[in-house]
């Protein structure tokens, strides 16, 4: 039986003041909706989802009125408003809402919007936010990875203090930006050796960690329901420094490296024999079995002082050079990784991810079926991501490789932006005078590209750049951690918006997506339409899941054929898309039973789902349904009811 949302609401409305100059959450651009929280990153069924608002009275006038949330999933409204009255609230003062959300649905791994809207006396409609509730039993089947660096307290004379707050608020401003799993990035002691055995060491790259920093983020993140996945390479081992690995008592042994030339056939090999990734990195043999014990074990070890849920396995990439064995052998990588990856999982019974780094061997990884989920930091070259189009390649054939079921294989990308932007010494974080930050469409194409095709975006970093925006961007650099580039204002509510729509339409973007077996949908008249993406063009993609006709439209006709290629917007000078009038479309169907058809953008009142009416017709090419579209910005999502009364999609 399916059960809703209790209609039976129980409100409860906390005001206070919290005098904090800014929300350890993004700032939003409102009128006095400041910033907007939720207790945890995913819910499971018959827990309370509970929704902090927080105010910030910028109306100009002391303000009574009323806070409102309404919930609905694949734009179907659920249960009844719930709404919180706000008394008097003087100019400028802050005050916190917290409305209490039953979740009561049957069907797992889906999302459900809340539109937030603040009203005044008279009724009138002031202010209007949004968030999202995930309602998943775990965290790897929508992958949001995070990263969190704040247990350091010195790197490369960088003062942590002006960038991180407690790793509980930055844990809350991670959660705020939807994320639902943390890579703890870089605070192992060495490559090799993740615990020194100290409360507080000096790591290879000149860190000072803080193991109680370390745990008090993982308790964090756990009260979140986050997953947690410790950083360490899978074939690195500490050389140049010393005491190095042979040196170090560790217990690794030379032997268990590859060697760049074949001193094994002579019993002749030297530490410099082996393949170094720099002076201070030996690499090892992944397939070695005593290197996947050896790794394995300190995993456990280290599991056992922090707590956390697993490993994050790193790696340099494509191997581009020939590699022999300790026993004279050439080494063979095309089972690199999945012999590493399967011996550890089987040893550790944790779950595990492995970042291959570009797609180099990232069939051998899929196909192994031990990734928690699918990670790859992605390159903006012609051997992984040449364009916007590849995208959509790698997506479908990932989820083709994995062919998972009953749920298909969650995916992640990691990505940077406008490289050579930070890099400028112009730049004030590199001794310049001018403070720059994201090119905000390059940014957006990049999200919009992204979530539609199927994936995560994994940039987005615990600590503060500026007061207000939450969190900090990968952009040019990793080292020291401070060079990232700050968001400016407009990016950072259009983040939270595209990272809500992501939560908000998970089922509809990520789980179980495949091509529709029908003839292409077309723009009849408003936009020049195709179903191959290119720039000038809007890019229509489309999709069906159990129950549901999906049509994405992407808009990139503005985009030069540079920045189509420029996926991570190097140059910085991605150009906006011009809002479009009203669309005409033509999508075909499948041959269900139609129902309601819906539009939703995050460009367009922050993801709220609309209503359209169309009309079905024939033709030689099969069923269709006409409808028009209101406007296209960056992105807009369009679905159809197809049969939905079959479909795993439930809602009252």
């Amino acid at each position: 039986m399916r059960r809703r949302f209790s209609n039976a609401l129980s409100v409860l409305a906390v005001l206070f003041c919290i005098g904090r100059a800014y929300a350890s959450g993004p700032a939003l651009t409102s009128t006095i909706i400041q910033s907007i929280n939720t207790d945890r990153a995913i819910y499971n069924q018959n827990d309370t989802a509970l929704v902090d608002v927080t105010l910030n009275n910028k109306t100009g006038s002391v303000f009574s009125g009323n806070v409102t949330a309404t919930v609905s999933g694949r734009g179907v409204a659920i249960g009844y408003p719930i709404n919180a009255s706000v008394s008097s609230l003087a100019v400028g003062a802050t005050a916190d809402v917290i409305l209490k959300i039953p979740v009561r649905q049957v069907v797992q791994w889906q999302g459900y919007f809340v539109n937030i809207a603040v009203t005044d006396a008279s009724g009138t409609q002031i202010d209007q936010q949004a968030t999202a509730i995930d309602e998943s039993p775990d965290w790897w089947t929508y992958p949001r990875q995070c990263w969190f660096v704040g247990a350091f307290t010195d790197w490369g004379g960088w003062n942590p203090s002006t960038i991180y707050g407690t790793p509980e608020s930055d844990i809350d401003s991670l959660n705020a930006y939807k994320c639902n799993n943390l890579q703890v990035y870089n605070l192992l002691y060495r490559w090799h050796l993740p615990m020194s055995g100290a409360e507080s060491y000096v790591n290879g790259d000149g860190m000072t960690v803080s193991v109680p920093l370390m745990r008090q983020a993982i308790a964090s993140a756990k009260k979140r329901g986050m997953g947690t996945l410790m950083y360490m390479p899978i074939y690195s081992a500490n050389k140049g420094i010393a005491p190095n690995f042979q040196n170090d008592g560790a217990g690794v042994n030379l032997a268990w490296a590859v060697f760049t030339n074949n001193c094994g056939a002579t019993n002749s090999c030297t530490v410099s024999d082996a393949w170094n990734f720099s002076t201070n990195i030996a690499i090892m043999n992944t397939q070695n079995g005593n290197w996947q014990y050896y790794w394995a074990e300190q995993v456990k070890e280290w599991q056992k002082e922090l707590g956390f849920d697993g490993p994050f396995g790193d790696t340099y990439g494509t191997i581009s050079i020939p590699l022999w064995d300790i026993n004279g052998a050439r080494m063979d990588n095309s089972k690199m990784y999945s012999s590493f990856i399967t011996a550890v999982t089987d040893r550790t019974n944790m779950p595990m991810v492995i970042n291959p780094a570009g797609s180099y061997e990232e069939q051998d990884l899929v196909q192994s079926g031990r990734e928690a989920y699918h990670f790859v930091e992605r390159w903006n070259n012609s051997s992984d991501i040449g364009n916007f189009g590849d995208f959509l390649t790698k997506a479908r054939q990932v989820w083709g490789w994995a062919n998972r079921t009953p749920n298909n294989i969650g995916l992640d990308w990691d990505m940077g932006m406008n490289k050579t932007l930070g890099a400028s010494s112009s730049c004030s974080i590199n001794g310049g005078s001018t403070a720059c930050t994201f090119n905000t469409p390059g940014v957006l194409y990049q999200e919009a590209t992204m979530l539609a095709t199927g994936a995560h975006h994994a940039w987005i970093v615990d600590g503060q750049m500026a007061p207000g925006n939450g969190a900090r961007f990968i952009s040019n650099d990793y080292y020291p951690i401070g060079n990232l580039l700050t968001p400016g204002a407009d990016m950072v509510q259009a983040e939270y918006d595209y990272q809500t729509f992501g939560v908000a339409y998970e089922k509809l973007l990520r789980l179980n997506i495949g091509t529709d077996a029908v003839a292409d949908p077309s723009i009849t008249s408003g936009a020049t339409g195709s179903t191959a993406a290119a720039a000038g063009k809007v890019w229509l993609i489309q999709n069906y899941r159990s129950g549901t006709d999906i049509l994405h439209l992407l808009n990139y006709q503005q985009m030069s054929a540079t920045s189509f290629s420029d996926v991570n917007d190097n140059a910085a000078n991605a150009a906006a898309p011009t809002t479009t009038g009203a669309l005409q479309i033509k999508m075909y169907v499948g041959g269900g039973t139609l129902g309601n058809l819906y539009t939703a953008s995050p460009d367009v009142n922050h993801g709220a789902p609309v209503q359209l009416t169309y009309t079905t017709a024939t033709d030689t090419s099969g069923k269709y349904i006409t409808f028009t579209l209101p406007s296209l910005k960056f992105w807009d999502m369009v679905w159809l009811e197809d049969s939905i009364g079959q479909s795993d999609y439930a809602t009252p």
